[in-house]
C-alpha cells in the first residue's frame, strides 16, 4: 500500500465533490488502518470502536462507488472515467470487501453477533491490510485513468 498522502484533484470541475468525498474516505482509510490493526491504541474503548466503524463505512464507500453502486442512482467510477475498471482479482476483492463491511456496520449479522459473543475479531488483520490496500491501489488507478480522460 502507498503510504503517500492522496491528494485532492485541483479544480472546481462537475465532479469536485465526488473527489472531495472519496479523498476523505481513501484518507480514512489509510489513517485509521494502524488502529484497526492494532499497531495503534485509541482508547477509550468507544474511540477504538469508532475507529473501525469508520473504516469500515469507508471501504464500503469506497467499494460502492468503485465497483457496485446504483447505476441509476448513484455517481460511480465508470460514470467519471467510462471504461476504467480495476483488476478482475481486486473487484471480486472489492465486492468482497463490500459485503464484510455492510455485515460489520450496516447489519446487526450474524458473523458480528457471534463475534460479540465470543470476543472475538470476525477480520483478520491481514483482511484489514487488505481491504486498505485494494481501495487505496484501486482508487489511485481510477484517479488516473480519470486525469488522463
Amino acid at each position: 500500500m502507498n503510504d503517500e498522502p492522496i491528494i485532492i484533484v485541483p479544480g472546481t470541475g462537475p465532479h469536485q465533490a465526488v473527489f472531495t468525498h472519496l479523498e476523505v474516505a481513501a484518507n480514512q482509510i489509510r489513517n485509521l488502518l494502524p488502529y484497526v490493526i492494532g499497531e495503534e491504541r485509541a482508547r477509550p474503548i468507544t474511540l477504538e470502536i469508532a475507529c473501525i466503524d469508520s473504516f469500515m463505512v469507508n471501504v464500503r464507500l469506497v467499494a460502492d462507488f468503485l465497483v457496485r453502486g446504483s447505476k441509476s442512482m448513484d455517481v460511480l467510477a465508470e460514470h467519471i472515467a467510462p471504461g476504467w475498471e480495476p483488476d478482475a482479482e481486486v473487484k471480486r476483492r472489492l465486492n468482497e470487501w463490500h459485503i464484510l463491511a455492510s455485515r460489520w456496520v450496516m447489519h446487526m449479522s450474524k458473523q458480528r453477533a457471534h463475534a460479540v459473543d465470543q470476543h472475538t475479531e470476525p477480520v483478520a488483520l491481514e483482511q484489514y491490510r487488505q481491504m486498505a490496500a485494494d481501495c487505496q491501489e484501486s482508487y489511485a488507478s481510477f484517479k488516473a485513468a480519470y486525469q488522463e480522460a
